[in-house]
């Protein structure tokens, strides 16, 4: 019984009923029911009682291509035979008795080319070359196989493969053209090219992979020379580039327009960047902003004698932002001036230490406070001066105290007891509200939450973040 033509529950029924009577001369009854994966929901539960409870004289066969499209009641009840691919040898093997039986003169690289077509199946090797017998006579050649099929030439095809391989577009241009006056069927065409590919990819990762291609084993030579010439990675870009023009060949049509489409693209294929390459580049971008002390600066260190060989920055920066390329540009000029012996200008001395009284922190808190991370300027507002409330404790204002942790207060501790020579302690205070004038309502002490604009404008204003924004040419999106 086909199931793809009968697939309702009423011819289900009528099997059912026939099960019931016994065979006259066998001792077996054999249903076979083929594309069974088509019969409908009514149908298989209508045959779900017969399989739970066959009549001892019945056998089912049920056959699908599609396995996983029979419903588990049925398939639970059944024992699964799965029928593969045959080895590309055995069918090879196969087609050299029949063509030796029959006086058929063919060779065995066109029964590899028939075998290819057949794609593992015996049964559809073995009707193709029936079929060219009787279209092409007993004598079979490479040429009236590639025609009858609709195959292109194995010399233009290894053209076209050169021409994509080379990145030669006029040459790819031209052979795809000779391929459409011979009438090709390009979307055979564009299979015999992928397959090439997946070749050639397959003998890039390994050359032990070599059992595993299609090609004859005649151009395992050329292939594997291939394999040494291209990466992995722009074989499987062109592998996915081709696949994509499959599938739009068959969806819109216009096959020589896709592929001439196709082969403009892979003529401007260009090698892709490893991910570990673009890290590496940001983590060396990271660096020299940890080396230079802050975010809106780069300062340029002497490179030693056995790196300055090499050219420490790039002439043109491309596809970053102007802060950073003015950064690098000013870091090479401090290179190239300190190769050619002209003196830079001179560090600037450091203040004295352990000298200072905490009682004159107005007179040199603003050196100490422009010597802090940007994050911390950032925190105390500037032109507010701290108050000293003993002899060695300091009262600092800042934006938010959930903004300044422990280790921010001992940076801040730190600069200070290094100016004024004994240990300091830090307080950190809000600072007071603003007091309205009279006849005015009175600010409230609790301020409003802020709202997402206004944290998005404090961010985008930054001078930390703001650095990050110039250099990736980016924009604050959302805050939490």
């Amino acid at each position: 019984m086909d199931a793809a033509s009968n697939r309702g529950i009423d011819t289900i029924r009528e099997l059912r009923e026939n099960v019931k009577l016994s065979p006259s001369t066998s001792p077996y009854k054999v249903y076979i029911i083929d594309e069974v994966h088509m019969l409908s929901g009514e149908a298989f539960n209508a045959l779900l009682k017969t399989l739970e409870e066959p009549p001892p004289h019945v056998i089912f066969i049920m056959a699908t291509t599609e396995h996983a499209k029979i419903p588990k009641t049925i398939s639970s009840r059944c024992q699964d035979f799965d029928f593969r691919h045959l080895a590309d040898e055995k069918v090879i093997d196969r087609l050299l008795l029949i063509v030796e039986t029959e006086g058929i003169s063919a060779d065995r690289e066109v029964l590899a080319l028939i075998t290819r077509q057949s794609e593992g199946c015996l049964r559809d090797a073995e009707n193709l070359l029936e079929r060219l017998v009787s279209s092409a006579g007993k004598r079979l050649t490479l040429e009236t196989v590639e025609q009858a099929i609709g195959l292109g030439s194995s010399s233009l095809l290894q053209e076209l493969t050169e021409a994509i391989t080379e990145r030669e577009l006029t040459q790819g241009l031209k052979t795809l053209n000779s391929l459409t006056k011979q009438g090709t069927d390009l979307s055979q065409c564009v299979d015999q090219v992928i397959n090439y590919f997946r070749d050639i990819r397959l003998l890039a990762i390994d050359a032990g992979l070599s059992e595993q291609i299609q090609s004859p084993k005649s151009d395992l030579p050329r292939l594997k020379q291939k394999a040494e010439q291209l990466s992995v990675n722009r074989l499987s870009r062109i592998i996915k580039i081709l696949m994509q023009t499959q599938h739009d060949i068959k969806t819109y049509g216009y096959p020589q327009l896709q592929l001439e489409t196709a082969l403009i693209q892979l003529n401007t294929l260009e090698e892709g960047v490893p991910l570990a390459d673009i890290l590496g580049e940001l983590s060396a971008l990271e660096q020299k902003f940890d080396s230079a002390g802050g975010p809106g600066q780069l300062i340029a260190q002497p490179a030693p004698a056995s790196a300055r060989q090499h050219k420490p920055f790039p002439e043109k920066v491309e596809g970053r932002g102007s802060m950073a390329a003015v950064a690098e540009k000013q870091a090479a000029d401090s290179y190239q001036g300190a190769e050619a012996g002209i003196p830079s200008d001179p560090a600037p001395s450091p203040a004295p230490q352990g000298g200072r009284n905490l009682a004159e922190l107005p007179a040199f808190w603003e050196s100490i406070r422009s010597q802090l991370p940007a994050r911390l300027r950032y925190g105390l507002p500037e032109g507010v001066i701290p108050k000293v409330s003993s002899a060695n404790t300091v009262e600092i204002q800042c934006r938010s105290t959930s903004m300044i942790n422990a280790a921010d207060k001992k940076i801040v501790a730190d600069a200070l007891t290094e100016q004024v020579g004994h240990p300091v302690e830090i307080a950190w205070v809000r600072p007071a509200p603003v007091q309205a004038a009279k006849g005015t309502e009175k600010v409230p002490e609790k301020a409003s939450p802020k709202t997402p604009l206004i944290r998005k404008l404090e961010a985008q204003d930054d001078p930390q973040l703001k650095t990050a924004l110039e250099l990736f040419e980016a924009t604050v999106l959302e805050t939490e």
